[in-house]
């Protein structure tokens, strides 16, 4: 009778410390990890045939459905606190329409590109928007760290800028910052509101997919729908939905809730690095001499703007999950 509480004692033994920094460290990684996978099976899925729309489709399709329950069960005619307007305005800014601009830049520039362009960006523009609106104090390390990430990014981009007529690479870029800005400021409204995020994504999800489907139809059609291979759809519901719409956004909340701000937003600036490292099997793009560079200028004005080596209460707070 003694045989099974012995059994669960010694499992637990190796299951995690929910309150351990190494479980920080290991939520913050699996963000990385999440939304580097997005950056390149985005990329990938374009180029072998997919639509923007159908990714957006797997993304909120598999996010939206799977967190259903956890707003429906906080307050269904509220929204789980969010409230209709709140909801509606937030919908606007993180639902399909910036996830268009996000994945759909991948169909004109190469994922070195969006992979450093968009998280380098909506942490910089977050930290902005802070410090006008939050009244957040930025510190000298703050100020250095932007000028390095807006030199990475102006290298990163500087092939596509400077390319033969014809070349639109700089489209992609464009629609890479513009989503940036629109994930900064919905992720200071989260912020300035105080609401759940995990309830927010959820809310802002399924009605994003219920907003989307009639839209979705109405472009492509029946025909393009059964046209869908299905393996390809069931790979980028796994990523973009439940590994990014789903797994990323919860590890975050996690490495926030264990190790605080100032060590968990050194994870978001690894996004770029790994995207590119990813993308290397995955898209078969290596990157050039110029995105290197850039990649390096971005990954140390990163760790420079979150205030690393900085005073603890100085640290902006701002998320890069997507």
């Amino acid at each position: 009778m003694t045989a099974t509480p012995q059994a669960a004692v010694g499992f637990r033994r190796f299951l995690p410390n929910a309150q351990s920094d190494a479980w920080g460290y290991f939520c913050g990684c699996v963000l990385a990890l999440g939304a580097s996978l997005s950056f390149a099976t985005a990329r990938a899925a374009l180029v072998a045939g997919l639509s923007p729309g159908d990714l957006i489709l797997m993304r909120f399709g598999v996010s939206g459905l799977f967190l259903l329950p956890f707003w429906i069960g906080s307050g269904l005619p509220g929204l789980a606190g969010v409230g209709w307007r709140r909801a509606l305005l937030l919908t606007m800014l993180a639902g399909p329409g910036f996830a268009l601009m996000q994945m759909g830049g991948y169909a004109f520039a190469p994922l070195a590109h969006g992979a450093v362009i968009h998280p380098a960006s909506v942490a910089i523009i977050s930290t902005i928007i802070a410090a006008v609106l939050l009244k957040e104090r930025l510190s000298g390390a703050h100020l250095i760290g932007a000028a390095l990430v807006i030199g990475g990014i102006v290298l990163i981009s500087w092939q596509g800028l400077h390319a033969a007529a014809g070349a639109d690479s700089w489209i992609g870029d464009v629609l890479f910052f513009t989503s940036a800005i629109i994930w900064a400021c919905f992720t200071v409204l989260v912020r300035h509101w105080r609401l759940h995020a995990i309830r927010t994504i959820a809310v802002v999800s399924f009605l994003s997919l219920i907003l989307m489907l009639p839209g979705y139809f109405a472009w492509y059609g029946m025909d393009h729908v059964r046209a869908l291979p299905l393996g390809a759809m069931a790979v980028q519901g796994l990523v973009q939905g439940f590994g990014q719409g789903v797994l990323a956004i919860t590890a975050y909340s996690q490495a926030i809730r264990v190790l605080g701000v100032s060590r968990a937003v050194l994870f978001p600036a690894m996004v770029p690095a790994v995207s590119i490292l990813i993308g290397i099997p995955i898209v078969g793009e290596f990157p050039n001499a110029y995105q290197i560079a850039g990649l390096l200028l971005v990954t140390a004005g990163l760790v420079s703007a979150v205030g690393v080596f900085g005073p603890r209460q100085s640290r902006i707070r701002v998320s890069t999950a997507t």
